[in-house]
């Protein structure tokens, strides 16, 4: 029968019960999937169960989600124990080793749930960082830190991060300023930056050491002697060189072949330098390749051979080099030595300074980081703090129980931390007290967070350590491994043992590895639970690269990357297998009460894991899924900037702002926005924006807006509209209020803009979009106003947003392994499995033991003591490779799929020697795997451990389980009254009918007339801001700059602006009282109606509204103003008499051809627009 074996679940049950003693401190290292979390909640039960209060109890965990996971467990187990009957609650209660419970016990475990409910701030069951931030809020002052401080996010921090590194950049002195610079760039400061907030410990050490004597220190390790500067190695090197030899050699080797020409012009010009280090520069290539090693050969065989002393000089690979030859190696292995000095001494400068300038900005803010959390909480419970004793004195009183979970994850910074918490458990009359106890779970093999400060050998020896401190102090200790999987099947189990231990290893061995450092300390090989539930690992032959290769067009994006490739292969592979898969119902194991079944598998039971997110495989994968019509969720985490909806809605926004922008208006004529869903042929392609192109004047700026303006096509009809009424929303409008009002509206063809969204990009798109709308709402709230300002904000957020796993909807995942972490799945694919880990940057700065900091930008010049650290830091990232693999390998319940592509150099591409597939290609061998056909196409089988997957019914249970729905769900809702619809100003004549101004077919050029009146209102505008003095001359600079306007035209435009400013009747209207450009929103005849006042004065009794208009000639009398003009202006009457009830409100056209200003009566305006609001 399907289940658990009965001898091995009885024998992990009781390894569980001795773990969740709660009498006896614990250090447990325990296998993937061997229930560690269960094992946490029932020995917080087990406490519990002592009568000891829920707020004595501290559960230190990783992550938020383990947290809300664990604290979830705890109230069910206890919520149940509520309302069970004795009976049942004695066998609950007996599967934790609690026996002999009479109806008073019984009584106490039901009031648990309450009690837990009941607890002041609840069960601290928390992140190591909250728990941090709750110490440091309770003693802000022992701990250093400001009262009522503010705890930073990701994004916060970068931001105090980047005015931190420019305050540190600007305070260096220039040369080590241009030593930084030319060394790596404006990126070198922000990889600075980085390292120097992980390594905080170090540069403060530094600090207070002094930074130049660390510096010293640097220069010492390197061989360098006190003062020594790189001019003095140069003249040390070039004085010792055989100058008259040189000379002669010279001579000899110009009468030679075209090689020894080459080298004589080298010599000549090393000889004829005045400078040492000009000289020395140029003699070294006499030697050396581009790369910095020596030539093969210095001079050619014969005439090596016709002069031998030549040869004895400088010699050559196969001969031997000549003494003068070692010597120049000496000579370029000091100077890169003290290159790497001046650039490391620059760079600890730089990190020093800019900590102090971080520090600063955050007592500016009163604000503290994560990393601040930890460090100040750390500090304050050390021994040499002087208030640590007060501080363990009160916290003596209320933890009386500490227990860490996912302990190898722990940072040596955050072990400091939980050290002082529980050193009162291990000393005086904490130590005699036998309720005290620590637990700390962990797994050594899932280590794999070392770039968040995590080391495994921390962990095992923390182990060592506690279980010493409790020997001394006679406490009970214990130490169980937890080996026994109740997650895989046997198979897979056995697979893993295989991949990670030599064939004839013990149960616990050492990692079978060649390099210095082991991924694990030791190895403890897995027990499968489940029997008679068999799965399979399958290993697929890697995809050579393709001979040929289909080229990519001209006008594709530039990050097009060429279809056909080997990584596009598997991508396809992979998405017809998981189809084929879920067609056919390949069985999976469901655990039930009674067993476990095998039922048809869902896309939710698959998961696909990556090592990396870049590449473009999981793009590449997610659209074939789609394609085939395999539910598929999106990449779970984001770059909001980088989700093509963004894009999409950023180049509106950009457009907004400045409808110039000719590439911002072309990216909002192509997204989804302007094509009707389901109708591909509506969508805006290239050969529209070609047509609208070729109506663009070179010699004119931002065309493409008055082009489209112009264009009288019917495709384009839509797209006109909408982004005019765009860009009079933008302007003075919420962001949050504007995009979701754009997304909301309505489309010609009906449907609102979401709809057509998804059309085109499918559900994926709404989590980013949702997320902007946030950010955008967020915005209002803190900062509001700025469209130019959040589209920044949003291009430079670089914050990885992580997506919901949603269990409940039933799609295939795409995760990293990093992201899988503490996820199951009943099928897991690894397709990225064939590149070096060290193929990626790794870290470019070494510390060194006595303190020393260097900054290497060339591996392949690093002096022989700083290759020991990089070789150091790469046996650190090549070990933490391989914990990786266990923890993606660990993650399968019943079938693993390990598959790879081919890439790099050579006709069918490489496999990385240190790769994942390499490492399992190499292992997973022998007469247990089986051969078999994956692919028509491959030269090589693939092979099988365990039986092939075993078709099953196609699951009906959710069928069965359906709740019929009430009648009302199928009853159409009642109909909602008609929404407001939207108006501008101009459209809200009283007979419904639009009166535009008729212009002569002779006349000035409509756009010309629209350029005319842009510069005006702008002048306008902006001139009454400034001095009057000022005025001429910015008015004349904004002019200039109008490039697309000839130099008559802007003269006249700026004595016409000039003309109204210096009117005499004029003054008050541009005067301090006066607003330019007011923005008004209202509801006016039943429709919502925006506007934008173009000057507005509010006096004691009267209101003036002003708008300007540019038409040349100007009608001379009221009667003549055109209808929509009136409309316009009435409109903005009856808005403002809601306003300013109780004044005169009244309205003018100020005729800047003329300086006229014409007041529009009242009468006339109600012909147009009656004066009544509704």
């Amino acid at each position: 029968m399907a289940g658990f074996d009965p001898v091995i679940a009885a024998s992990a049950s009781e390894a569980q019960r001795q773990a969740a003693d709660p009498a006896v401190t614990v250090f447990v290292e325990a296998n993937a999937g061997s229930g560690k979390t269960r094992v946490l909640v029932d020995r917080v039960v087990n406490i519990l169960l002592t009568d000891t209060p829920p707020d004595r109890i501290l559960c230190v965990t990783y992550t938020k989600a383990a947290a809300s996971e664990m604290k979830d467990r705890l109230f069910g187990r206890l919520g149940k124990w509520s309302v069970l009957d004795d009976d049942d609650l004695k066998k609950d209660l007996a599967a934790l080793g609690q026996t002999g419970l009479d109806s008073r016990r019984l009584a106490s475990a039901r009031r648990l749930f309450a009690r837990a409910l009941e607890t002041p701030g609840g069960l601290r069951i928390q992140t190591i960082h909250a728990f941090c931030e709750n110490l440091l809020r309770r003693f802000p002052l022992e701990a250093g830190a400001l009262p009522g401080f503010e705890t930073l996010d990701d994004a916060e921090t970068r931001d105090l991060s980047a005015r931190a590194q420019a305050r540190a950049a600007r305070a260096l002195d220039e040369p080590d300023l241009d030593t930084i610079l030319a060394a790596g760039g404006g990126d070198a400061f922000a990889e600075l930056a980085d390292w120097a907030r992980s390594h905080r410990d170090i540069l403060r050490n530094a600090g207070q050491q002094g930074v130049e004597t660390v510096i010293e220190k640097t220069r010492a390790r390197l061989g360098m002697a006190a003062g020594e500067t790189l001019a003095d190695c140069a003249r040390a090197g070039w004085d010792a060189a055989p100058h008259e030899q040189l000379a002669e050699a010279a001579s000899l080797l110009e009468t030679s072949s075209t090689n020894d020409q080459k080298q004589a012009d080298k010599l000549r010009l090393a000889l004829s330098a005045t400078d040492p280090q000009a000289a020395i520069e140029a003699y070294l290539t006499v030697f050396l390749t581009g790369k910095g090693d020596l030539a093969a050969n210095i001079t050619t065989a014969t005439i090596a051979k016709a002069h031998p002393w030549l040869d004895q000089l400088f010699g050559s690979n196969k001969r031997g080099y000549g003494p003068e030859a070692e010597r120049i190696l000496a000579v370029r292995d000091r100077m890169r030595a003290i290159r790497l000095a001046i650039a490391s001494a620059s760079a600890t400068r730089f990190m020093v300074g800019y900590l102090g300038a971080l520090d600063d900005e955050m007592r500016q803010r009163r604000a503290l980081d994560f990393d601040d959390l930890i460090r100040l909480a750390g500090d304050l419970l050390k021994p040499q703090n002087a208030f640590s004793g007060w501080v363990g004195y009160k916290l003596d009183g209320v933890l009386t129980h500490a227990l860490v979970d996912e302990a190898q994850d722990t940072s040596p910074q955050q072990w400091d931390m939980l050290r002082g918490l529980t050193a009162e458990f291990f000393a005086g009359e904490g130590a005699r007290s036998e309720e005290r106890t620590l637990f700390v779970v962990g797994d050594e093999k899932q280590s794999i967070y070392s770039f968040q400060g995590a080391d495994p050998e921390i962990f095992v020896s923390e182990g060592d350590r506690i279980e010493a401190l409790t020997a001394e102090t006679g406490q009970n200790f214990r130490r169980p491994g937890l080996d026994v999987s109740f997650r895989s099947a046997r198979e897979i189990l056995e697979a893993v043992d295989q991949a990670f231990t030599a064939p004839d290893a013990a149960p616990e061995t050492k990692f079978v590895d060649e390099g210095a450092r082991r991924a694990f300390s030791r190895y403890q090989s897995h027990r499968a639970a489940r029997t008679g539930t068999p799965g399979c690992v399958e290993i697929w032959p890697a995809i050579p690269k393709p001979d040929t290769v289909e080229e990519t067009s001209i006008f594709d994006p530039v990050d097009t990357t060429a279809s056909g490739s080997s990584r596009d292969i598997l991508a396809g592979r992979i998405a017809a297998e998981i189809h084929a898969l879920l067609q056919c119902g390949d069985g999976v194991w469901q655990e039930t009460p009674s067993g476990f079944e095998r039922r048809a598998a869902r896309p939710a039971d698959i998961a696909v894991l990556v090592a990396k997110r870049t590449g473009g495989f999981v793009e590449e994968l997610i659209r074939r899924l789609k394609l085939l019509g395999v539910p598929v969720a999106g990449a779970d985490r984001m770059l909001l900037k980088e989700q093509t909806a963004i894009k999409d809605l950023l180049a509106l926004g950009r457009f907004a702002i400045n409808p110039d922008d000719d590439l911002a208006l072309a990216e909002s004529l192509k997204s989804p926005f302007f094509q009707a869903a389901g109708d591909p042929a509506s969508q805006l392609g290239d050969d529209d924006l070609f047509a609208l192109s070729r109506d663009r004047r070179s010699d004119r700026r931002g065309w493409l807006w008055r082009a489209l303006m112009r264009s009288e096509a019917p495709r384009l009809a839509e797209a006109r509209a909408v982004l005019l009424d765009w860009r009079s929303r933008a302007d003075g409008m919420g962001l949050y209020e504007l995009y979701a009002g754009f997304l909301n509206g309505r489309s010609a063809t009906g449907e609102s803009r979401w709809v057509r969204l998804f059309a085109r990009l499918s559900e994926e798109a709404r989590d980013a979009v949702e997320e902007f709308l946030n950010r955008a709402l967020e915005f209002d709230q803190n900062e509001g106003g700025s469209l130019a300002k959040f589209i920044a904000r949003i291009a430079a957020d670089e914050t990885a947003i992580k997506r919901e796993q949603d269990s409940g909807n039933d799609q295939v995942q795409i995760m990293t392994v990093h992201a899988s972490k503490g996820l199951e799945r009943p099928i897991i694919i690894l397709p990225d499995t064939t590149r070096s880990p060290l193929t990626a940057r790794g870290t470019r700065i070494f510390a060194g033991e006595d303190g020393e900091i260097f900054w290497s930008r060339k591996k392949d010049q690093d002096p022989e003591h700083v290759q020991a650290l990089r070789a150091l830091q790469d046996d650190l990232r090549l070990a933490e490779h391989k914990r990786l693999l266990y923890v993606a390998l660990t993650r399968a319940r019943d079938r693993l799929i390990v598959c790879g592509w081919k890439q790099g150099r050579g006709a069918d591409g490489e496999i990385a020697p240190d790769s994942w597939y390499q490492l399992l290609q190499e292992r997973w061998q022998g007469e247990c795997w089986t051969e078999f056909e994956q692919n028509p196409d491959d030269t090589q089988p693939a092979r099988r451990y365990g039986p092939a997957p075993v078709a099953a019914a196609h699951d009906t249970a959710q069928a069965a389980d359906a709740v019929t729905l009430p009648d009302w769900c199928r009853t159409d809702a009642p109909a909602e009254g008609a929404a407001f619809s939207s108006a501008t100003p101009s459209s809200l004549l009283a007979d419904g009918e639009d009166d535009p101004e008729i212009y002569s077919p002779l006349g000035e050029d409509r756009s010309y007339r629209f350029r005319r009146g842009e510069v005006i209102h702008k002048l306008l505008e902006t001139l009454p801001e400034l001095p009057r003095p000022a005025w001429r001359d910015a008015a004349e600079r904004y002019a200039g700059a109008q490039s697309d306007l000839d130099a008559k035209t802007r003269d006249v435009l700026v004595e016409e602006t000039l003309g109204i400013l210096d009117h005499p009747e004029y003054g008050a209207l541009f005067g301090p009282d006066s607003q330019a450009e007011v923005s008004l929103t209202g509801i006016v005849g039943g429709q919502i109606v925006r506007g934008q006042i173009d000057r507005l004065l509010v006096t004691d009794h009267d209101v003036l509204i002003i708008d300007y208009k540019t038409n040349r000639p100007p009608p001379k009398a009221v009667e003549d103003v055109a209808r929509v003009y009136l409309g316009q202006m009435a409109s903005y009457r009856n808005l403002l008499r809601e306003i300013y009830a109780g004044k005169r409100v009244r309205c003018a056209l100020l005729w800047t051809d003329s300086a006229d200003l014409m007041e529009l009566p009242d009468g006339l305006l109600d012909t147009v627009l009656p004066g009544k609001t509704a």
